[in-house]
């Protein structure tokens, strides 16, 4: 029941898709393209699916302007990346069918948009290969499907070749932006157009097939050629005359074309043009071995094994070559000659003439050490400590030593934060106590000579009260 509901409103979308009115024609093409049509797991039937695309086709007949009929090809082409695949490849090859079918009743004035429809649609086909890793099965199978639909369709003989020879014609063009592949890849892309020159009766797709595919390769293998034989370097590897003229120098195509010529199957009247072909292609292949050239088809490293590659932050190299992950902090630590940038900004404003500046510069030391060793040894990440970083820190201590007046002794020790800590307290204290120590003694001095100078300024005038006495 629920298949044939969703069959029910599928057709009733499919009728909407060719209505004069713009709004309901976009509803429905809205409807269909991002629900319903995705949302189906298996191939439609045969007749509902040649029902799908005669809407698709009249909806893009009464699509107007540049802008909107490109979007709309964009939309319908790139639906062969988003659905099943299964339902893609019956998608991909009823729309062959249908434009062979509908190409007789396309008017000069809206060829152009379907020539666009055509080539977007061959260019998706290329990207559907490709996200599945051009896989050869995938490829031979699908070939299969596009030389059904174009070359070798029997249905409508008569009709609909025009479809092929835009084909001919866009064919490698859009395979260029795919190149380089695995030769044996090209051999099964490039097949049905050698066998089409051979078994067609049409003279003007045996032209377009020419010109658009085989001459083309010649055109770019010649020039190819005669770079490397200059010995210039091309810096753009992916420019169309490398990777075309490569195609040409390394495919064998002279043995191929001379095969097909020779074969009982090929149509008489095109013999001479497989036996051209051939000898341009034989001459181009003798000229490069002659010149000593050596052209391969670069290793293709399928996308699946190419491994994700992880930014990794800041490193340091050690003695040993290995390299060490360093954080924010450690960074700083070494660009500052052992100092956190905090502790910097904190000494700047709080700057001492007393020895707990080298206490705190060496609270500092110990707690990068600790952070560089203690830290990272909790993630089971051993860090070896560079001996710049044990320079920087001895050149730090010695440094805030001579600038708060230390003797020698506490700059020695400048290596044990603990002991240089404690030190420089003690030190400190005896200062103070030392200090206070002249101080109460120069005032007890100064107390003991007044009391002396009274004593004797009292004895003084007492003897001269005696001796007035005794007068």
């Amino acid at each position: 029941m629920e298949e044939e509901q969703a069959s029910q409103v599928g057709r009733s979308l499919i009728k909407q898709l060719a209505c004069c009115n713009k709004t309901t024609r976009e509803k429905a093409l809205r409807l269909l393209l991002k629900s319903w049509l995705p949302s189906q797991s298996q191939p439609l039937s045969n007749d509902d699916a040649k029902k799908l695309w005669k809407g698709l086709f009249y909806c893009m007949w009464h699509s107007d302007k540049p802008l909107i009929q490109a979007d709309l090809v964009d939309r319908l082409s790139s639906l062969l990346l988003s659905l099943h695949l299964p339902l893609s490849v019956q998608y991909f090859s009823i729309f062959l069918l249908t434009m062979r079918r509908e190409w007789s009743g396309i008017d000069a004035l809206r060829l152009d948009k379907f020539y666009l429809l055509i080539r977007r649609f061959v260019s998706k086909f290329f990207s559907l290969l490709k996200t599945n890793s051009w896989d050869l099965q995938l490829v031979e199978s699908l070939m299969g499907v596009f030389d059904e639909g174009t070359f070798s369709a029997q249905e409508n003989k008569a009709h609909g070749n025009g479809v092929n020879y835009h084909i001919a014609t866009v064919f490698l063009e859009e395979l260029r932006s795919f190149l380089p592949l695995k030769q044996q890849v090209l051999e099964v892309l490039l097949k049905p157009f050698i066998s089409a020159l051979g078994r067609v009766h049409d003279k003007v797709l045996v032209g377009k097939i020419r010109s658009g595919v085989f001459e083309l390769l010649l055109k770019n293998g010649k020039a190819l050629l005669g770079i490397k034989k200059s010995g210039d370097e091309i810096a753009d590897s992916s420019d169309e005359v490398v990777v075309l003229g490569t195609v040409a120098l390394t495919m064998g195509f002279s043995g191929r074309l001379y095969e097909m010529g020779s074969s009982a199957e090929c149509w008489q009247g095109n013999r001479k043009v497989l036996f051209a072909l051939h000898s341009e292609f034989l001459k181009l292949e003798k000229e490069a071995v002659n010149s000593g050239v050596q052209i391969l088809i670069p290793d293709v490293v399928d996308e699946e094994e190419v491994p994700e590659l992880v930014p990794l932050g800041p490193a340091e190299v050690v003695g040993n070559g290995e390299v060490l992950k360093k954080c924010e902090k450690d960074k700083e630590v070494i660009g500052n000659g052992g100092e956190s940038t905090e502790r910097r900004r904190k000494k700047k404003k709080k700057k001492k003439g007393d020895s707990s500046d080298l206490a705190g510069a060496a609270q500092s030391g110990k707690e990068n050490v600790a952070s560089e060793n203690g830290d990272n040894a909790n993630d089971g990440n051993a860090m070896v400590f560079s001996e710049t970083v044990i320079a920087n820190l001895q050149k730090q201590f010695e440094k805030v030593a001579e600038e708060t007046g230390l003797d020698e002794e506490a700059a020695s020790v400048s290596d044990s934060p603990e002991v240089v800590s404690a030190t420089s307290k003690t030190v400190s204290k005896k200062r103070k106590r030392t200090k206070s120590l002249k101080g109460k003694a120069s005032q007890d001095s100064a107390d003991l000579n007044g009391v002396v100078g009274k004593e004797s300024a009292v004895a003084k005038s007492g003897e001269k009260s005696a001796k007035k006495a005794s007068l």
